[in-house]
C-alpha cells in the first residue's frame, strides 16, 4: 500500500522516489507503514509483577491505566515511524477506512505523544485514479475520533473478557488436574461451540419416516408430472408419518382422477452475474471444490497478492470501483494469453456488459479479489496457486458474460380438493452460467402450454418413503462460513439482524486463525474433513457460562459500539455492562467442578501435574500433595513423562513400588523400582519406557549397566 501511494506521489509531482529501509521518499514527502498493530495492551503481568502468579484473589484485573507496548518483532519500523513523526510538519493517516484501520493508526500517533496534525486518506482501492482522488481530498483525522474511541472500546473490552475469563477457568482447569491454559475469547469460544452443538444435535438426532406423494396428470396430449402439497391436517413437524393418510389420497384419485388447472404462470427470470470473491467466499468455495481449509487459502491467495497477481486479499467486501472498469481489457487480454482453457473463455466476453459487481456505493475498507493487471506467468505457480487463482480469474470473467435468462413456468391442480404443484424451467440464454456449467442441459422438467380452468386427469401415482438425515458436520470451510453468517444461529431477531449487519463474528483477516487456534487448543479435532469436539471441549462447553457460548455478546457490542461511534453512547458506561457481566462469570467459575479424566499418583491419589524442570527441560509428572510440609506429604509422587503421559508403570518383581527414570554417571537412562532398598529391580531403557530385564546368561552382557 505505501509502494502504490509514493509511486502516485512520484508522478502527480513528476518526481523520484527513493527508498530507505523502513520508507520511502518522495521529494518534501515520506511514506513509511505498519503491518498491522505494532503495539498491544500491555499484558497483566507487565502492569503489576503481582498478576505473574494466576490466582482466584487477584480476579478480575482491571487496569486503571491502558497503556500499550511495542511487539517485539516491530521495535525496529516503530523506531522508524517515531524518528520520521519526529521531523514531519503535517501526518497524514492512510489506515483502513474502518474502526480497526483508524485503531491501529491512531494508537500509534497515541503512543508516541503526537502533537503534529493529521490528516485521513480514505482508501478503498489502490489503483492511481483512487489514489490521485484521495490525495485531493484529505480530511482531517478529528473527524474520525469517535470512530476510534468506539474500536478502543471494543479492544478493551476484548481484553477484559480474554484475560479475566482465561484466568478463571485455566485455575479452575488446574484445581481438576489439567496442566494447560483454557483460553476464552468472544469469538473463539462461540465458534467452538458451534461444533459443540452441532455435534449434541446429531447425537440427540431421531430419525423419522415420511412419506409424499408425486401424481402425473394426463393434459391434452402431454403429462405433467406433480408433487402433492401436503395438507395441514396431515402433518406432524412439517412431515406426514401416518402412511395410511398418503394411501388414502392414493385410492381417492383412483376412485375420482379428474382435476383442473387452477393456476398457470410463466415469468422470465434473470439470474445475475456471481459476485467476485470475498476471502471468506473464495474460502468457502476452494474448500468446497478442493477440500482446502481456509487457512491455506488465505496462505495462497496472500501468496498471489504478493506476486502482484491478485489484488488485497483479506477483503470483506464483493464489489468492484466502478473507475476500475476501464481496466477490463487488459486484465481480459492477459487472462487469454495464459493457456487454451482461458482463451476460450475470454473470447466470449463482452466488454461492454458491466455486471452489478460495480459499485462504488458498496465498496468498504477494500474491494473483492480479482485479478491485477500483471500478466501471470501461470506455469510457474504451485498447484494451490494455480487452483485459486483460476478460481478468481474465472469470476472475474464471469462479469463479462451475460445475465443467465430463463423462463420459469408453474402449474397448480386442484384434485378432490388436494392441491398438486410442478414448475419447469427453459434457459433462453446460458449467459454467465457457461462457465459453472457442464452445459448437459438447457432445459427441467418442461411443462406442456396450459391455461387455467384446462381439464387435466391422473393417470399415475408414486408414494415415496424417506427417513430424515441428521444435520451434517462442519467442516473447516463451513464452520468459516458459519462465523460469517452467524446470525443464522441467532433466536433475538434483534440481535439476528445485528450480527447480519456487521457480517458475522471475527473479521476476514482473523476467522483462519480462530479456527487454527481451537484445533490446536484440543477443543475441537479433525475426523477426516470434519469437525468434532474433543471430550475436552465438551467438558469445558459444560462448564462455561451460556452468554460466552453464544454469539450474542458480538450483537449487544456492536448495538453499543456503534453509539459511541455516532457520538451517542458512553465508553464507560459500555465497559461497565461488561464488569458486570464478567464479575458473574467469575462468581460461578469459582464454585465449578471440571468432570475431566486425568493421571492420579498410585499412591494417595492425588492429581499428578506436568511440569518442565528448569535445569535441564526435562518433563515430569509431580503429584500434587508432593510439596506438603505434613503428614500429607506424598513422598514417591514424581513420575516420568513419555509422549505427554505420565509413566505409572508398577515393579514386576515386588509388586510394591513404580519404576523410576534415572540416569547414570555417563547420562544414560534406566529405570529402578522406587522401593529402593527393599527391592533392587532395576532395568534398561528404551525408547523412553522401562525395557526387559537384561539377561543374565548372556555372556556378553555388561555386568553393571549403570554405576
Amino acid at each position: 500500500m505505501g509502494t502504490e501511494i509514493a509511486k502516485v506521489l512520484a508522478k502527480k509531482n513528476k518526481i523520484f522516489m527513493e527508498r530507505s529501509d523502513g520508507f520511502i521518499s518522495v521529494g518534501s514527502d515520506t511514506v513509511t507503514w505498519q503491518f498491522g498493530h505494532i503495539l498491544e495492551l500491555k499484558s497483566a503481568e507487565q502492569i503489576d509483577p503481582k498478576y505473574a502468579k494466576w490466582e482466584y484473589e487477584t480476579l478480575p484485573i482491571i487496569p486503571t491505566k491502558w497503556e500499550r507496548t511495542v511487539k517485539k518483532d516491530c521495535i525496529k519500523q516503530f523506531d522508524i515511524i517515531k524518528g520520521l513523526v519526529d521531523i514531519a510538519d503535517e501526518i497524514v493517516h492512510a489506515g483502513d477506512p474502518d474502526r480497526e484501520g483508524e485503531l491501529l493508526i491512531h494508537e500509534t500517533l497515541i503512543h508516541l505523544n503526537n502533537t503534529k496534525p493529521v490528516k485521513r486518506i480514505l482508501l478503498n482501492a489502490l489503483d492511481e485514479k483512487s489514489i490521485l482522488y484521495a490525495l485531493d481530498n484529505l480530511k482531517d483525522d478529528s473527524l474520525f475520533q469517535n470512530l476510534y474511541i468506539s474500536a478502543e472500546a471494543r479492544t478493551r473490552a476484548d481484553w477484559l473478557v480474554g484475560i479475566n475469563l482465561t484466568r478463571a477457568y485455566t485455575i479452575l482447569g488446574r484445581e481438576n488436574g489439567l496442566t494447560t491454559s483454557i483460553n476464552i475469547g468472544r469469538v473463539m469460544t462461540p465458534t467452538f461451540s458451534l461444533v459443540v452443538q452441532r455435534e449434541n444435535e446429531i447425537r440427540n438426532f431421531k430419525p423419522v419416516t415420511h412419506y409424499s406423494l408425486e401424481a402425473v396428470f394426463k393434459h391434452q396430449s402431454a403429462e405433467i408430472k406433480t408433487k402433492l402439497k401436503i395438507p395441514d391436517e396431515i402433518k406432524v413437524n412439517d412431515y406426514v408419518t401416518d402412511k395410511a393418510s398418503i394411501e388414502a389420497i392414493v385410492n381417492k384419485l383412483k376412485i375420482a382422477p379428474m382435476g383442473i388447472i387452477s393456476d398457470y404462470k410463466v415469468e422470465k427470470k434473470t439470474e445475475y452475474q456471481l459476485f467476485p470473491y470475498s476471502l471468506s467466499d473464495l474460502q468457502l468455495f476452494a474448500g468446497k471444490k478442493f477440500g482446502y481449509d481456509p487457512q491455506m487459502v488465505l496462505d495462497t491467495v496472500q501468496s498471489l497478492y504478493e506476486k502482484k497477481l491478485t489484488t488485497y486479499p483479506r477483503s470483506d467486501c464483493s464489489y468492484l470501483p466502478e473507475n476500475q472498469f476501464v481496466d477490463a481489457g487488459e486484465i481480459l487480454n492477459n487472462l487469454s494469453g495464459i493457456n487454451e482453457s482461458f482463451q476460450k473463455l475470454v473470447a466470449e466476453t463482452d466488454t461492454g456488459t458491466k455486471s452489478k459487481a460495480w459499485n462504488d456505493k458498496k465498496i468498504t475498507a477494500h474491494h473483492a479479489i480479482i485479478p491485477t493487471t500483471k500478466p501471470c506467468e501461470f506455469e510457474n505457480l504451485s498447484d494451490s496457486e494455480k487452483n485459486i487463482y483460476t478460481l478468481i480469474a474465472t469470476c472475474y470473467i464471469a462479469q463479462f458474460y451475460k445475465p443467465h435468462i430463463y423462463n420459469k413456468a408453474t402449474v397448480e391442480i386442484t384434485c378432490n380438493d388436494l392441491t398438486f404443484t410442478a414448475s419447469g424451467k427453459t434457459v433462453l440464454e446460458i449467459g454467465w452460467k457457461k462457465l459453472y456449467s457442464d452445459n448437459k442441459t438447457s432445459e427441467e422438467n418442461i411443462l406442456p402450454v396450459c391455461s387455467k380452468g384446462d381439464k387435466v386427469v391422473a393417470i399415475k401415482t408414486n408414494l415415496l418413503e424417506a427417513v430424515t438425515k441428521p444435520p451434517k458436520r462442519f467442516t473447516t470451510a463451513t464452520l468459516l462460513e458459519a462465523m460469517k453468517k452467524i446470525d443464522k444461529f441467532v433466536q433475538n431477531p434483534k440481535l439476528k439482524a445485528t450480527l447480519k449487519n456487521v457480517s458475522g463474528i471475527g473479521t476476514e483477516a482473523t476467522r483462519a486463525a480462530i479456527i487454527d487456534k481451537i484445533l490446536d487448543k484440543n477443543f475441537i479435532e479433525k475426523d477426516k474433513q470434519n469437525l468434532v469436539p474433543t471430550k475436552y471441549g465438551e467438558t469445558i462447553y459444560e462448564v462455561l457460562p451460556s452468554f460466552l457460548k453464544t454469539p450474542d455478546i458480538t450483537a449487544v457490542w456492536e448495538n453499543q459500539l456503534a453509539k459511541i461511534a455516532d457520538g451517542t453512547g458512553s465508553v464507560q458506561n459500555f465497559i461497565n455492562g461488561q464488569l458486570t457481566i464478567i464479575n458473574e462469570a467469575l462468581r460461578v467459575a469459582k464454585n465449578l467442578k471440571l468432570n475431566i479424566d486425568v493421571p492420579r499418583c498410585p499412591y494417595c491419589n492425588n492429581i499428578l501435574r506436568q511440569v518442565i524442570s528448569k535445569k535441564n527441560g526435562q518433563k515430569y509428572w509431580i503429584c500434587k500433595s508432593f510439596f506438603a510440609e505434613d503428614e500429607t506429604k506424598c513422598k514417591n509422587g514424581i513420575f516420568s513423562d513419555h509422549n505427554g503421559k505420565p509413566v505409572i508403570i508398577s515393579c514386576k518383581k515386588c509388586r510394591k513400588g513404580y519404576m523410576k527414570k534415572k540416569f547414570s554417571h555417563e547420562g544414560k537412562p534406566f529405570w529402578s523400582c522406587d522401593n529402593y532398598p527393599d527391592c533392587k529391580n532395576m532395568l534398561p531403557d528404551k525408547n523412553g519406557l522401562p525395557g526387559n530385564p537384561v539377561n543374565k546368561n548372556n555372556p556378553n552382557r555388561k555386568k553393571r549397566f549403570f554405576k
